[in-house]
């Protein structure tokens, strides 16, 4: 059978330096100047020979170390029966009694505030209203394939005697949970081999780059004379040194195979889940959008759907057209991704605007979230560590 070298019954032996092994071709007439060795690093993985591992039946063209997307099975065309109902409660407003206490507990938490404002102040106007945050989330899976080795240490092979791989998507893979990322590698059935590893040709050791061979190498105090100012360089002994690399024996494990000569070959399947989410917030007045996304808030409307509706009917037009847009986007945004399940919701988080004077100053502050954080950009009494305020 080609040359697949599986015997169940083998216990694989690694090479290791010192080991009984053939006689190295040495380059040169003596040995050579070091340096030009990996030094403790591996040889780089597109540097190394791959072994004949031919395609198996429904993965052709993919090759080792570079995945190949397969496409998944059609998605579902749009969202299925009837919409959601869609209500829209009213959230509560804050007095002005709220307001102020809001504000002294903020200010009593931060180390350079005065606190006379907050407590002096007389507050003008309070403009209760809400910010709107939607989301929007789209829970997909990815899959592709690529050839795959490592050293084989014994044990047993799943390979194309015992039947027939099954295609990328009929592999069974489960997600965890929904709406979180994940990733998941699995040995595709049936399609192990196991072959000689080219890159050494299956005698599990390299010769040393560094001493060609030698397993010395010229030495760097002396240049190879063995002399240092007429007497006898204490670095080396007739110019030559042992090399590093190899610790004197020539050779240097493979890489590859790791010292045990062969490598097992399958097709590796990936799988991805993945969470694609876009957000859009509405809130009209000079509080920071940013601040919005973060901060608890009411769920308005939410709905969990194989493929959602979008919203419609919601008194601020914004969120009916940005929901919409948001659906279609995601209805067909990743072709070569299979869409498990979506997600919309919207949120309406707090924002109070309120207007107050101290010290013949007109100022203004914002309290937003259901915790009823405080922006206060000008509050009156502000300075650095270290200062005091009167």
């Amino acid at each position: 059978m080609d040359d697949c070298e599986y015997d169940p019954d083998e216990i694989p032996g690694q090479w290791a330096p010192g080991s009984v092994a053939d006689e190295l071709e040495k380059l040169g007439d003596k040995p050579p100047k070091g340096g030009k060795g990996r030094h403790g690093q591996k040889k780089p993985k597109d540097k190394r020979e791959n072994p004949d591992f031919e395609d198996m039946p429904g993965y052709g063209g993919i090759a080792f170390g570079k995945d190949t997307e397969f496409k998944p099975p059609a998605p579902p065309s749009g969202p299925s029966g009837d919409p959601p109902k869609m209500d829209f409660p009213d959230l509560p407003k804050l007095s002005k009694d709220d307001c102020q206490e809001a504000l002294k507990k903020f200010v009593e938490g931060q180390m350079c505030y005065g606190s006379k404002p907050a407590k002096e102040m007389e507050i003008t106007d309070v403009k209760g209203g809400l910010a709107l945050h939607l989301k929007m989330e789209t829970f997909t899976e990815n899959r592709s394939t690529k050839k795959k080795k490592k050293p084989y240490k014994g044990g047993s092979v799943d390979g194309p005697e015992n039947g027939e791989p099954p295609a990328p998507w009929n592999v069974a893979c489960d997600f965890k949970a929904e709406f979180k990322d994940a990733k998941v590698k699995k040995e595709v059935p049936h399609t192990a081999k196991v072959k000689k590893c080219k890159d050494c040709k299956g005698k599990g050791y390299e010769k040393c780059d560094d001493c060609d061979g030698w397993g010395k190498v010229e030495c760097d105090q002396c240049d190879g004379s063995g002399v240092v100012d007429e007497v006898n360089c204490p670095f080396c002994i007739g110019g030559n040194k042992r090399c590093m690399d190899c610790g004197g024996d020539g050779r240097v494990t493979c890489d590859d195979c790791e010292g045990y000569k062969k490598l097992k070959c399958f097709v590796q399947l990936k799988v991805k889940f993945i969470n694609h989410d876009d957000e859009y917030i509405y809130e009209t007045t000079d509080l920071p959008d940013e601040l919005v996304a973060n901060v608890g808030g009411n769920v308005i409307f939410e709905e969990k759907l194989p493929m959602v509706w979008p919203i419609t009917g919601y008194p601020v037009p914004e969120i009916n057209k940005k929901s919409q847009e948001m659906v279609s986007t995601h209805s067909k945004k990743w072709p070569n991704e299979l869409i498990h399940q979506q997600r919309q919701t919207l949120r309406g988080v707090p924002v109070t605007e309120v207007h107050y004077k101290w010290d013949d100053q007109n100022l203004r502050y914002w309290i937003y979230g259901t915790e009823q954080k405080i922006y206060a950009p000008d509050y009156p009494q502000q300075c650095c560590c270290g200062c005091s305020i009167i």
